[in-house]
């Protein structure tokens, strides 16, 4: 309740007095995005706070910069869509959002890092370096964190990504992995190599992935022993594709032996690498 009363407040100083419905910008109305945050309908939220792209309306922004705490990660994605646009307020609650990543409770984190990420706030990520290393914080509230810092796709959340590489949760993990690869300006694979020993097979399956596509070389031992002893065969695939990707000749042995592999899948990926090499 103080988060979304401090967020009215500022809502309040930057609008000073609601603008009437009648000077609205086009498409939507105050009423309609009422109307849609009661049905309940994710759908029918986004889609009037997509419709109200250029309104002018006092009522209408303290309602979406409500939405910010909404409990649908969609929905809160496209109220700082909205709010990014309008550049006074967004600066101001950007502010705002950043402190509680600090110092927020795990939802507010949660909240705070989807917004600065949905709406490409770089400056957040010094923050985000601080907040994923916080040991109160819910697994939601991680994968928040995890998620902004993909979406911001900068070298300077590769901190939080490793750490994150590091976490209790496999969902956490996985994520960290898959964001990695979206970094731009990537080159260093080996805080994801570390994963394809992981034990959840969905992270080291992601592993052998980002490796791979990152021509990671000095994973190759790790993943001829994955695509060869493996017990999970989305991990022996994506580790003879990732194989076939880094193109070493000491590959061969291993990938012959996954061309016979119980796994339809792993045997075509496997051959396909092999004539790679080849």
């Amino acid at each position: 309740m103080k988060n979304l009363k401090l967020k009215l407040a500022t809502v309040a100083f930057l609008l000073g007095a609601a603008i009437s419905p009648a000077m609205a910008g086009k498409g939507g109305s105050a009423g309609k995005i009422r109307d849609a945050i009661q049905s309940t309908s994710t759908d029918a939220i986004i889609a009037e706070v997509e419709r109200a792209e250029s309104l002018v309306c006092g009522e209408c922004t303290t309602m979406i910069v409500g939405l910010t705490d909404h409990k649908d990660y969609k929905v809160r994605e496209v109220a700082a869509w909205w709010i990014a646009k309008r550049p006074g307020l967004a600066g101001q609650l950007s502010t705002q959002f950043k402190g509680e990543l600090l110092t927020g409770s795990s939802q507010q984190v949660r909240n705070a890092a989807d917004y600065l990420g949905a709406s490409t706030t770089f400056t957040a990520l010094p923050n985000m370096r601080q907040a994923i290393k916080r040991s109160d914080l819910s697994v939601d509230a991680k994968l928040s964190i995890v998620r902004a810092v993909d979406q911001l796709g900068n070298l300077g959340g590769n901190e939080v990504l490793t750490v994150a590489m590091a976490d209790a949760d496999a969902a956490v993990r996985w994520n960290a992995a898959k964001a990695w690869r979206d970094i731009r300006g990537q080159r260093d694979a080996a805080p994801v190599a570390s994963l394809l020993g992981d034990p959840d097979a969905r992270v080291r399956a992601e592993a052998a992935t980002v490796v791979g596509g990152l021509r990671y070389t000095a994973a190759v031992s790790a993943l001829e022993t994955l695509v060869t002893t493996d017990a999970n065969p989305m991990v022996r695939k994506n580790a003879a594709w990732a194989l076939g990707q880094l193109g070493a000749s000491s590959s061969k042995t291993a990938l012959t032996i996954a061309s016979n592999d119980a796994s339809n899948f792993v045997r075509l990926a496997a051959r396909a690498s092999l004539a790679a090499i080849r």
